[in-house]
């Protein structure tokens, strides 16, 4: 069994879930058996599996494991219960106490609220959150589970002092989560032997620190790098984008493989690992449809642009609105629709506001039918400073969508040719609007260009990143493990 690990999935997720999703899909057409495991307490994790058709044999939960027993892993959830509302004890003075959750699986979640101090903040104000919550099985009514929220000073919330109940007769201690993942882990090693498992690392240095010198003698390891793990190797001031990966890139010998999305963030790496040659393996995160589009469009007046992705600021989104702008400003009519949800929603309304744009940019919400709605566009337009890949970038070009975006490692370097299937911009980090300014001439350059030549080519080069070459790539590592 391959196990691809990761902490939790939602109605909104990031590139990472649905990297998982795709691989998923070319896992099974390939014909690996997979399962997609998440570690977190994820109270919507059965909406959220609906919402991303994920089958319930195909998704584990640790937390769903501890309070269901060992035929959870071998069948999913048998039960179903029907929704019920949430539960919230409050006291005489007005404080909330206690927490009551449910989920359909079965889960029943007490969580016991507390008053304390805000450790990483010089204020008289008491917080109130978790300190102490308590799993139920809702079918025996049983108690499987308990642990406390610690608030570190430097890693803020941890689950500590945990407590596994009736585990096969045992009563189970862990002091910290990592303790308690590693466990977890031996208990899917022991529970699948049909094949030597495959534990695949997709978020997390927990899951690294509980997977490296654990005692799984036969049990293969691999780990995907989804960002960049640099800035610009070559700008003093911005060397590291981010320490993502600082464990593993420390503790290379404890994995097999290393799963990178693009050549040239493999060749990146072996400039500092030389000697890592068979270790660092390209596989894409995402793909195009092994059929092309039945049907391309003619280039639609005003100009419809696109984007997808979670509203985060090292999205930028603001930056296009504002190229949007001035574009409309200088007389040439765009409209501009952005689908996603996150922490900047507030800002991009204000951007638009602040713009005039209202009747021109429009916030879509989130979408799980993109592929349905890229056809209505004209360009699909990024404004990311850095992208290991680039998912939303191979789904607009397999829809047949030029792309404009920066040029920013290591995604649009490699998968977007100027002038070929987009255009891409030169940017500087430090100057937002040199970047508006970049932005508007690569979308004044798709306005003017030959369209139905350049949407023939939006796969011109793109062999390689076929679906049923991607499945072929994966079933041919697996099978050399």
């Amino acid at each position: 069994m391959i196990f691809f690990l990761n902490g939790a999935i939602g109605m909104g997720n990031s590139g990472i879930e649905h990297a998982q999703f795709y691989r998923a899909k070319r896992f099974a057409q390939a014909g690996l058996p997979y399962r997609l495991v998440y570690v977190d307490l994820i109270p919507e994790l059965r909406p959220a599996m609906k919402q991303w058709h994920l089958s319930n044999q195909s998704v584990l939960n640790m937390w769903e494991y501890f309070v269901l027993g060992d035929d959870y892993l071998q069948h999913g959830v048998t039960r179903t219960f029907p929704a019920k509302k949430d539960r919230l004890l409050i006291d005489a003075a007005n404080t909330h106490r206690l927490s009551e959750s449910f989920t359909t699986a079965g889960l029943h979640m007490v969580n016991h609220l507390v008053k304390y101090p805000d450790q990483h903040k010089q204020t008289s104000i008491l917080l109130v959150s978790t300190g102490r919550t308590e799993l139920f099985n809702m079918a025996t009514g049983e108690r499987r589970a308990a642990f406390e929220y610690v608030d570190d000073p430097h890693a803020k919330f941890q689950i500590r002092n945990i407590h596994l109940f009736n585990q096969n007769g045992r009563h189970l201690f862990f002091t910290n989560e990592v303790q308690l993942r590693r466990y977890f882990f031996q208990v899917l090693d022991t529970a699948f032997t049909a094949h030597p498992n495959v534990f695949l690392i997709d978020r997390g240095e927990k899951a690294e620190e509980s997977l490296f010198n654990n005692d799984l003698p036969d049990a293969k390891k691999i780990e995907v790098i989804h960002a960049d793990h640099l800035s610009n190797r070559d700008d003093p001031k911005h060397p590291l984008w981010n320490n993502y990966y600082e464990y593993l890139l420390t503790h290379l010998d404890q994995v097999e493989k290393v799963i990178v999305a693009t050549n040239l963030q493999r060749l990146d790496l072996l400039k500092d690992f030389p000697q890592a040659q068979t270790k660092f393996v390209t596989i894409p995160v995402g793909g195009i449809s092994d059929t092309p589009p039945a049907t391309l469009h003619a280039k639609h007046q005003p100009l419809r642009l696109v984007t997808a992705s979670r509203l985060a600021a090292e999205k930028h989104v603001d930056l296009i609105i504002r190229a949007v702008a001035q574009l409309n400003a200088s007389g040439l009519p765009v409209t501009f629709d952005v689908y996603g949800q996150g922490e900047m929603q507030d800002t991009l309304e204000k951007t638009i506001k602040d713009t005039k744009m209202g009747p021109f940019v429009h916030l879509k919400g989130l979408s799980n039918d993109l592929a349905d709605q890229y056809p209505h566009y004209d360009a699909f337009v990024s404004a990311s400073y850095s992208e290991g890949f680039g998912l939303t970038y191979i789904e607009a070009l397999s829809a047949a969508l030029p792309v404009v975006t920066f040029n920013a490692r290591f995604g649009a370097q490699e998968l977007i040719h100027d002038g070929v299937n987009g255009f891409v911009a030169p940017f500087k980090r430090e100057d937002a609007d040199f970047n508006v300014n970049q932005l508007a001439n690569g979308i004044r350059r798709l306005a003017a260009v030959d369209y139905d030549q350049l949407q023939k080519q939006t796969r011109a080069d793109l062999g390689q990143y076929q679906d049923h070459v991607i499945a072929e790539k994966w079933r041919a590592l697996i099978d050399a493990l």
